[in-house]
């Protein structure tokens, strides 16, 4: 909304109506967290996300043609450069330091991911937040790091951290949430009320292709997804699997090379992963506690089962006998999980579990949830 045409204050705004921003925290690389961001753009008709530094690897987003714009680039003081090198935790400082007056004062600021929050908006700004999750490594997953070598060092920096990441939990007017999961996170972190908003999956780009026979585990093999116990599961199996996705920090690639039954792909294109989705019988998926977990959705939305770690919003998702079955993240449970639907079977069609997650069904939701608050607001402080 240009400030020339400000709605008055009895008026109520609609989407269009709204000069929107949306900031998302650094892009490392492809992910989940990007494709929403553009996702999230594309629903409130923006075409730049704001970012700090530049997306690893330096390639086109895949996603879509939303830009991302380095916010560093506008920032006067050199040494925002040589902080953003100490990666997220020094981000809250930096994000601090943009003037929103700068990318035209906008109505509504969309903040995604948990540095950005500490963004500090204009007074006639409506903060809100879209959050896959708080900072895990300070709050639910503290316990299972704090003990590594690194944890040990990494300790008194998470304690400051953690007491900045509350202090900047006021800055956000509004929490919209990917899950029923992040929503119990947020009021047991921050003790905020959010709606849950489900990410929204392109639907129509999947497609059953039939059943060749093998399992497919997808996404990045690092340690918190899980992944040794699967490579162990299937090294006790006769049925193969394909492990698709970067190597991550699991150090598993060369028992999965190793094994006959086994076949690391690599990091596939979007459009091989939509080959392997269609081709495969079932996706074993292993992420621990995952705020939201796109996976398990992709795998119905592609005619699959999905074996899932009944944690976290997977283990909410997932019906037992009906559109997969569920595992404690063992290998032997793992591989129960598989002989039980070698030998069971599905009851019912994986493709009825997914229409919650519609673009169309996100859009709609994200825009009235935006202009709802936007004009409470208005009301509540009007200003002339």
């Amino acid at each position: 909304m240009s400030k020339e045409n400000t709605l008055s204050a009895n008026e109520n705004a609609e989407i269009g109506d709204l000069e929107i921003a949306l900031a998302h925290w650094h892009v490392h690389s492809w992910g989940g967290a990007e494709y929403l961001v553009t996702k999230l753009a594309e629903a409130v008709g923006v075409s730049t996300v704001y970012t700090v530094g530049k997306p690893e690897p330096n390639s086109e987003n895949p996603y879509g043609t939303i830009e991302f714009y380095d916010v560093i680039e506008d920032l006067p003081e050199w040494t925002a450069r040589l902080r953003s090198r100490f990666g997220r935790p020094a981000e809250y400082g930096i994000w601090e330091d943009v003037d929103w007056r700068r990318y035209d004062n906008p109505d509504v600021l969309i903040t995604s991911g948990s540095t950005p929050r500490a963004v500090i908006t204009p007074d006639t700004t409506l903060h809100f937040n879209y959050c896959h999750s708080p900072p895990r490594w300070f709050y639910d997953l503290y316990h299972d790091r704090k003990n590594s070598f690194f944890g040990r060092l990494a300790r008194p920096a998470v304690r400051y951290l953690r007491t900045r990441d509350s202090a900047i939990d006021d800055r956000v007017d509004h929490y919209l949430a990917n899950s029923p999961v992040i929503a119990r996170r947020l009021w047991k972190f921050y003790k905020r009320d959010a709606e849950v908003v489900y990410p929204p999956v392109e639907l129509g780009q999947y497609e059953n292709q039939g059943d060749e026979g093998f399992y497919l585990h997808l996404g990045r093999l690092d340690v918190e997804k899980g992944v040794e116990a699967i490579v162990a599961a299937f090294e006790e199996l006769d049925q193969q699997i394909v492990f698709a996705g970067g190597e991550g920090d699991s150090g598993v690639v060369n028992r999965i090379r190793a094994a006959d039954n086994m076949e690391y792909a690599g990091f596939v294109s979007e459009d091989e992963k939509y080959d392997l989705l269609g081709r495969c019988r079932a996706v074993v998926f292993n992420g621990r506690n995952e705020d939201f977990g796109i996976v398990p959705v992709e795998a119905n939305a592609s005619g699959k089962p999905c074996l899932a770690r009944d944690d976290g919003f997977p283990g909410l998702f997932v019906e037992a006998g009906q559109n997969g079955f569920l595992h404690d993240g063992s290998a032997t449970s793992i591989r129960s999980a598989v002989v039980q639907l070698e030998q069971e079977g599905v009851s019912a069609d994986p493709t009825t579990f997914v229409d919650r997650f519609l673009m169309s069904t996100f859009e709609t939701q994200f825009s009235e949830s935006i202009t709802a608050a936007y004009n409470s607001f208005q009301t509540a402080f009007p200003v002339e």
